[in-house]
This record gives structure tokens, sequence and C-alpha cells, in this order.
């Protein structure tokens, strides 16, 4: 006789094994395209006051103490807020006019922003045939001068005599109907015997500015 005969035995559940390696990261997508540009913001409070009376273009080229040739163009358009230099002065016979000029790198509300130029003309018989323009003054001060290199120089000019040196003064034109617009270019070689660089530095320029023609009045204790 063929006897069977089973085993019942519970088999208790195994532990999890330990997780595997993390796959490779899958390639970046396609970038999307891009969104449109934003709207331009405005101006800043005051920017316009500050910039309302024109520029001085100032362009310099020549070779560093180090021997590197350099060029640099920077455009001063701030108005000095007390407006100190920016007159027109006149004779009591009206024939000889001084033009002085300031204008600033920034806004120049402190001491730390101080960077200008300063340019100043004569004129004899002013606005008439056989007008004589005199340039009697160039400045320049805490004008920094970056090179490709990223070296940097500071520009100072100590209200120097461009009559001293080979200076012009060209296309000269005065509107007083136009709120006393003034434009004209302007040159200076100043040679290496006279500048720290020891070789010889060209200047130039282009000025469009509107002038202000200042009004003196006395009365009392009070000065106007």
């Amino acid at each position: 006789m063929l006897c069977i005969s089973f085993t019942s035995r519970l088999v208790e559940a195994g532990e999890d094994g330990i997780n595997g390696i993390d796959g490779v990261d899958g390639k970046d997508g396609i970038n999307g395209t891009n969104g449109q540009d934003g709207q331009d913001g405005a101006d800043c409070v005051g920017f316009d006051e500050l910039t309302q009376y024109g520029y001085i273009n100032l362009e310099i080229e020549g070779i560093r103490s180090d021997n590197q040739a350099f060029q640099d163009t920077t455009s001063f358009k701030f108005t000095p807020i007390e407006l100190d230099g920016y007159s027109k002065v006149t004779t009591a016979d009206d024939i000889l006019y001084t033009f002085e000029i300031r204008g600033y790198l920034s806004a120049p509300d402190d001491v730390y922003q101080n960077s200008y130029i300063y340019l100043s003309l004569v004129l004899l018989n002013f606005q008439e045939e056989g007008m004589e323009i005199s340039f009697e003054t160039f400045g320049s001060s805490q004008n920094p001068v970056v090179g490709e290199d990223h070296k940097y120089f500071i520009l100072n000019a100590n209200a120097i005599n461009p009559i001293n040196f080979e200076s012009i003064v060209e296309n000269f034109t005065f509107d007083s109907s136009d709120r006393n617009h003034a434009k004209y270019s302007y040159s200076i070689v100043i040679p290496a015997e006279d500048n720290s660089s020891g070789h010889e530095l060209q200047v130039s320029g282009e000025v469009d500015v509107h002038l202000l023609e200042e009004f003196r009045f006395v009365y009392s204790k009070f000065n106007f």
C-alpha cells in the first residue's frame, strides 16, 4: 500500500535587498525659445534736469608711460547742481564774450562724483565778421582711462592754457534764440615734455551745450 504524507511548514518573508546603483542621467532637452524683451525702464528722477544743458565729448589718444598705446572716448553730460562754471559773461560794450563750460561724468551730488571736464573760450567781436576765438583753458579732473589690458590711469589736467600748445577751435556756432545753444569742436596736442606719460598726447572733442547767462542783482543784504 502506497502512503503519501505532506508536511506543512510556514516560510518567513526575506529582507529587502540593497537598492541598485542609479542609472545615468538622461541628455538635456533642447532649450526653449527666448521670451520677448521687456520694456525699457523710465529715467530716474532728476535725470532730465541734470542732462538738459547738453554734453562735452572728450577723446584722448597717446602712449602710456609703460609704452602701451591707448585711446579713450568719454561723454560728460551732467551739469553741476550749483551751475558753477556754466555761464556766459559779456563786457559792457557787448563785444568781448567769455564762454565757460563744465560737464560731469556722473551726477555731481557729492565729493565722490567729481570727475569733470572744463573749457573756456574768449571771443572778440562776437558773432561779427572777423570774430576772433581764443582757447583760454582746458581742464580735466579725476577722469579714469581704462585700457584694453584692464590697466588704468587717472587723467588730471589742472587748467592748462591751450594757447601754449598746438590747439584748434573750429565749427563754432551760437544761437541765442535756442537757449544759448553753442557748438564747436576742439583739439590740443600736448608735447611729451608737458605730460607725465613721456609721449605726445592728443586731446580732441565736441561741445554741444545750452549756456546760462549769470544774472547778478544786489539789494540790501541779499545777493542774487
